[in-house]
């Protein structure tokens, strides 16, 4: 009897969906994405406190900020972005080719950079090629927001996704957050080291 009901009642819940669907297809789709990101689960409080310890314990490290936003993380920061011309970067290398030795910074964050490249399995790569033995990374990228070029915005990445080009380093913590708790706008990100 119970087996009956749960079927009845999930083919009445399937029936109303593909209805809405048709008749309010952005109710449907937003509904989708809510329901896709509960799966994905809301890492946001664990990526944020991930992110403060690293900024806070990199105080006698040489660090790497690809892309700044607004600020520097802390001023001994070497900041790189190739077409923000602000007064925040240091350097204007492509990501694919930083004019830096092997094993250079013990901290590598790149936030919001890796949807804009052509090829950030390279981009990484060359991330990998700068980062010393042991050193820490921090990867974030868009899963669900507009199209924003500048100049070119070219990948969205999921969570099993961004552990595939990361896949050179030792994962520390990855995961999906929503941003301002929404469901709609969201993205990944992936904490790693690299190892020996």
């Amino acid at each position: 009897m119970w087996l009956l009901l749960k079927k009845i009642r999930r083919r009445l819940y399937s029936e109303i969906w593909t209805t809405i669907r048709y008749i309010m297809p952005l109710a449907y789709y937003i509904h989708s994405y809510c329901k896709a990101s509960r799966l994905m689960g809301d890492h946001e409080s664990e990526r944020v406190r991930l992110f403060e310890e690293l900024v806070e314990n990199s105080a006698n490290k040489t660090c790497l900020q690809i892309g700044v936003r607004h600020k520097k993380h802390s001023p001994h920061w070497i900041s790189v972005d190739l077409f923000d011309m602000s007064e925040y970067i240091d350097y204007h290398y492509d990501i694919h080719d930083l004019k830096f030795s092997n094993d250079t910074f013990d901290i590598i964050v790149c936030n919001a950079i890796l949807e804009h490249v052509e090829n950030p399995e390279g981009a990484v790569r060359e991330l990998h090629r700068v980062l010393k033995n042991e050193g820490s990374i921090w990867i974030e990228i868009p899963f669900n927001q507009p199209y924003h070029p500048s100049p070119n915005d070219y990948w969205r990445v999921s969570p099993v996704g961004i552990k595939i080009w990361m896949r050179e380093f030792v994962e520390i913590s990855s995961g999906h957050f929503e941003i301002d708790g929404s469901s709609i706008y969201n993205g990944v990100y992936y904490y790693g080291r690299k190892s020996k």
